[in-house]
């Protein structure tokens, strides 16, 4: 098992790696570009850009917990503890493998009664239903955008595919047989209340709400840079935004997507602003990102430091 880990870090700092060339090289090329592109820094906007990432982390937040709500009504936990553990358990994408933040919510909510079962079950389908929507309102936006019409056949395919996956997971007898099969192949049987179609409706209305806030955030950003927008470059932003954080989080050896996100934003928008933008934009969105994340870190710990919102281990025992 161990050579497992160690090759799963080994792929990561490959690709980190190649991502960093990548960037070398293209900084290199354009660099008589990017030296002349001045930044007028607005500090307003850029506020607001990380008022609407933590927004989006709220939203994204809300839909966990109306999912643990609704799946163990006895555990009775607070928003407010959903924000804390969602949202430090989230710093665990920084790690390789990504799956820290899962087992870290499995175990706490293994302490609050919840069955394993049942929390392996939410972090499923709470993984699964921000990526759906974030793949759907982004390939949809990418095909309206100028630049990516020769892709616009391939992309109406996925966003049909994706829209059928998601009438699969809203069909409560297709997901039981599927939990049944799992069972069957792990040789565990797994037993848990399943989310009703209302609710998982619900859970992708904030996710929805959350992915335009995250498409808000890139736009106000890069006002912040001080770049001036119109439709088409709106547009190009937001795909940006959604696809390039959708896909640094699928590639799970990368910690935070890290490379993978930039790559996939500069891809999109290198025709949208010119090159400079499209080199400068993701590292910036990169440091307000960590940013955000640092601050929902501190609240999360703040709101863990009070007992009466997480008891200690020897309450819990």
């Amino acid at each position: 098992m161990a050579y497992k880990k160690h090759l799963k870090t080994l792929l990561s700092i490959v690709v980190v790696t190649l991502f960093g060339v990548f960037f070398y090289k293209e900084f290199k090329e354009n660099w008589e570009s990017v030296r002349t592109f001045h930044l007028q820094v607005n500090w307003g906007y850029i506020l607001v850009g990380i008022l609407m990432i933590i927004a989006n982390y709220l939203c994204t937040t809300l839909g966990w917990h109306m999912g643990i709500s609704c799946l163990d009504k006895n555990a009775k936990i607070k928003y407010s503890q959903s924000i804390a553990l969602v949202n430090i358990s989230q710093l665990g994408k920084y790690i390789p493998g990504k799956l820290w933040s899962y087992v870290v919510q499995i175990y706490w909510l293994a302490s609050k009664g919840v069955p394993k079962t049942t929390a392996l079950y939410l972090n499923a389908m709470t993984a699964v239903l921000p990526v759906l929507v974030s793949l759907l309102m982004g390939s949809f936006l990418l095909m309206m955008c100028s630049d990516w019409h020769h892709l616009k056949t391939g992309l109406t395919i996925l966003i049909c595919l994706l829209i059928i996956v998601n009438l699969l997971i809203f069909n409560r007898n297709i997901m039981k047989l599927f939990v049944d099969m799992v069972s069957r192949i792990s040789g565990r049987k797994f037993v848990f209340r399943q989310l009703s179609t209302s609710r998982i409706l619900s859970m992708e209305l904030f996710y929805i709400i959350g992915a335009f806030f995250w498409g808000l955030a890139g736009c106000f950003i890069a006002m912040g840079m001080g770049i001036n927008l119109n439709i088409s470059k709106i547009i190009s932003i937001s795909s940006a935004m959604l696809l390039g954080d959708v896909i640094g989080f699928l590639i799970l050896i990368v910690p935070g997507g890290l490379g993978v996100r930039e790559g996939t934003m500069y891809l999109i928008l290198r025709n949208a602003d010119g090159i400079q933008f499209a080199l400068i934009f993701p590292m910036i969105i990169r440091l307000i990102t960590l940013i955000a994340d640092l601050i929902m870190g501190v609240v999360s710990v703040l709101i863990i430091g009070r007992k009466k919102y997480f008891p200690s281990v020897k309450e819990i025992k």
